[in-house]
């Protein structure tokens, strides 16, 4: 059944929604002039209930105000950026076809390997596309030194003609930008960073050469080039600690094995210094064999997803119809209506954790710092962002360590380029009809919005039972109203609010929120090793977030593993959060288990000189000096 009805906006006509997530939803529209004119677009929209959210919009610009500076064969085209309807869109280029990691995955079910030509001009265009990108210059001739920061399988597009497309620039920055970008904050896919961006440092364009390196590895090898679960991930791509090429006893020219080395180096100093450079390299080897042409990659792709290509025809000529009925029924306002007007979005303070009150008991239990932790509002540009509340982070008396941050749920999701169209077989619907479960759907955001979290559980169910396409359309709006409803209970009935949070993250797995609150209800229930899985999800979504090593810092340490409870703590000083004093002694402390005096003495004089007012870091400091002989 149809759930979504064709509508106007503006000179477009939005036909049928793509994806939702967290601060966008993605629409498939078109758009209509004189003499039968028509074009398939992509329509990019704040969602309206955080409109008003002053660091949302921002962001969002931010990506608009890049992207359309990007004008090349191997980027996604923009066309326009506006606002309608009292929130701002982006309209870009609609593309016909499939990620390489959905490619990937249909070319082992069904046996079709890529070729290895096809898979070095895959790697040659996305080095096109970077390299024009890496050195695009503003309307004064500056270097805006652009990285994209994500290049991964998910954002390589290849169209069914055999194009290949770089997407989803959201997260990339140029230095010209006033970007609010912090430590800790960056996003990315672990698998495919460079080991400085995995090590949290500073990065340049060189960052996503090394990224480009891991993508033809994999094309070429068949094999995942960083596995293993998530921290372990993380370890060997800070390191660059992977099987070199030549070891995996396969056949590829020598020259091949030139590029892998100088791409892949640790150092970026020792890498290729641009991607023309690499580029130069793919094309020498692309002429030592078959020359592959767009042409062969467009006849592999309609032979992969054949049936994919039947069915999406099908859908889109259903829509199609739909939308040309609608303009034809329609003229475009000068100045459109609102939808509906929603309620002002707020970022409310957090309600007062356990730990807190267990503050308040007798000097057996932990002891508040006069240091408060302050809300952080972390936006990663383009569609990515998660807001991220900071609760007071309390340290214990004697010499254990200083419990974690936790957090309040709050919306944390990305809208992905285009996913694979949902068959459908249902007949066309007149532009005119009432959509089923359109009213449903608007009060359950409603609910979501309002924080009244059961009611929008049980109208996200209601939707459920409209059909099996519904599931994909509510699954990031259905996730966050579970994670809320799921907090209320973190008191009152811990496994309800854990069998909530395991809900929430099969519908979608790539909430953090979800992950994360649920590692903090574990962890306090004692399943040390179910919470330190879920924190290695976080990990796995955004390897800067301090908080997730804080925790695991924590669990480690009453472990009794001081070596992992340092590596832990010792990546919370690195990503240097506004705790950071608290970090430090608590990594003095596992260090002096593991008899690294100097270290542990130096760790808490650094605590002591952050906040003079940690008295726990002071007391320590001065049980350790009178130890060696010392004054303070």
């Amino acid at each position: 059944m149809t759930t979504f009805q064709a509508r106007q906006l503006g000179k477009y006509i939005l036909l049928d929604q793509l994806a939702v997530g967290g601060m966008a939803e993605l629409f498939r529209a078109m758009i209509t002039s004189v003499q039968g004119f028509e074009k398939l677009i992509a329509i990019k929209k704040i969602l309206p209930h955080l409109a008003s959210e002053e660091d949302l919009v921002s962001s969002f610009i931010d990506e608009a105000k890049l992207a359309a500076l990007l004008h090349h064969q191997n980027i996604v085209q923009i066309y326009d950026f506006g606002s309608l309807d009292d929130s701002y869109f982006i309209a870009m280029e609609y593309l016909l076809g499939k990620d390489c990691r959905t490619i990937c995955s249909k070319a082992k079910e069904k046996n079709i390997p890529i070729e290895p030509q096809n898979a070095l001009l895959i790697v040659s265009r996305i080095c096109a596309g970077l390299d024009y990108a890496h050195k695009l210059k503003d309307f004064q001739g500056k270097p805006l030194n652009i990285i994209h920061r994500d290049i991964s399988p998910q954002n390589i597009l290849i169209t069914y003609e055999g194009d290949v497309k770089i997407v989803d620039f959201g997260i990339a920055k140029a230095a010209s930008q006033n970007t609010r970008t912090q430590m800790g904050m960056i996003k990315g896919k672990v698998a495919y960073m460079s080991p400085e961006q995995a090590g949290g440092k500073s990065i340049d364009h060189r960052s996503d050469i090394f990224s480009c390196g891991i993508i033809l590895y994999e094309m070429l090898t068949g094999k995942r080039m960083f596995s293993g679960d998530t921290l372990h991930i993380l370890s060997k791509v800070r390191d660059a600690d992977f099987v070199k090429p030549e070891e995996l006893q396969i056949e590829l020219p020598a020259k091949l094995f030139e590029v892998f080395d100088r791409a892949l180096k640790k150092d970026p100093n020792e890498r290729y210094q641009s991607c023309g450079e690499m580029l130069n390299d793919l094309e020498e080897c692309m002429q030592q064999g078959s020359h592959p042409t767009t042409q062969g990659l467009s006849k592999y792709m309609k032979t992969l997803f054949a049936e994919e290509i039947v069915a999406e025809e099908q859908h889109l000529k259903q829509i199609t119809q739909i939308g040309l009925m609608k303009g034809k029924q329609e003229t475009p306002p000068s100045s459109p209506p609102p939808e509906q007007n929603q309620p002002e979005t707020k970022t409310s303070a957090p309600p007062e954790s356990p730990i807190k009150k267990e503050a308040e008991k007798p000097s057996s239990s932990p002891v508040e710092t006069s240091k408060s932790k302050k809300p952080l509002l972390a936006a990663a540009a383009g569609g990515i962002l998660v807001l991220i509340v900071l609760i007071v982070v309390m340290t214990r008396n004697g010499e254990e360590p200083s419990p974690p941050p936790e957090q309040t749920p709050v919306a944390s999701q990305v809208v992905d380029e285009a996913p694979p169209v949902e068959k459908t077989e249902e007949p066309v619907v007149a532009a005119d009809t009432e959509t089923p479960g359109t009213e449903t759907y608007q009060k359950a955001m409603d609910a979501l919005v309002e924080k009244r979290y059961d009611e929008a559980t049980s109208l996200f169910e209601e939707l459920l039972q409209l059909g099996p396409g519904m599931k994909e359309k509510i699954a990031t709006p259905y996730a966050e109203a579970l994670v809320g409803q799921a907090d209320t209970l973190r008191e009152t009935d811990t496994q309800q609010s854990i069998s909530l949070l395991r809900k929430s993250i099969k519908l979608d797995p790539e909430n953090e929120q979800a992950h994360f609150q649920l590692g903090t209800v574990l962890m306090k229930e004692n399943d040390y090793a179910g919470a330190i899985e879920s924190y290695e999800n976080v990990i796995e979504l955004d390897p800067n977030f301090p908080d997730t090593f804080f925790n695991l810092g924590f669990i480690y340490a009453l472990s009794k593993d001081y070596n992992r409870a340092e590596e832990m703590y010792s990546r919370v000083v690195e990503l240097a959060p506004d705790y950071l004093d608290e970090a430090l002694f608590n990594l003095a402390l596992v260090q002096s288990k593991l008899d690294k005096k100097d270290e542990s003495l130096a760790n808490l004089e650094q605590a002591v000189k952050i906040n003079p007012n940690n008295e726990l870091a002071q007391s320590y400091l001065q049980k350790m000096k009178e130890v060696s002989g010392e004054t303070l």
